[in-house]
């Protein structure tokens, strides 16, 4: 398979030829995660990560130092977000109470005498 027309290139001429390929490879790969790293879309991304893994992490801690506070915070959102409900059960529970009784007295009220002059 030897061509006599291509010389023969010596074997440190292929070797450096070699390293180069490798080399090439090696700098092209870099240049492109770097490009992936230095994307605008994944740098932000990046931070809003690590922004909310620390507010989570402060978050968790403050949670240990107050169990109290925390337990009376998710009371009070608890209440805030059942309002309605409870004040429909109240507002209809005391409707009902009141009309039991008015219903009980309005049989023996009297008659209201009338503001004219009789005339």
């Amino acid at each position: 398979m030897n061509d006599p027309s291509v010389p023969e290139l010596p074997p440190e001429l292929v070797a450096a030829d070699a390293r180069r390929g490798n080399a090439r490879q090696r700098l092209s790969g870099t240049v492109e995660r770097l490009q992936a790293r230095l994307n605008p879309l994944a740098m932000a991304q990046g931070a809003v990560e690590r922004v909310a893994v620390g507010i989570m992490q402060d978050g968790v801690q403050a949670a240990r130092e107050r169990p109290r506070l925390v337990a009376a915070g998710a009371g009070l959102l608890g209440l805030l977000l059942l309002r309605k409900p409870l004040s429909r059960l109240f507002v209809r529970g005391a409707r009902h109470a009141t009309t039991a009784r008015s219903n009980g007295l309005k049989s023996k009220r009297a008659p209201r005498a009338s503001k004219g002059n009789g005339k």
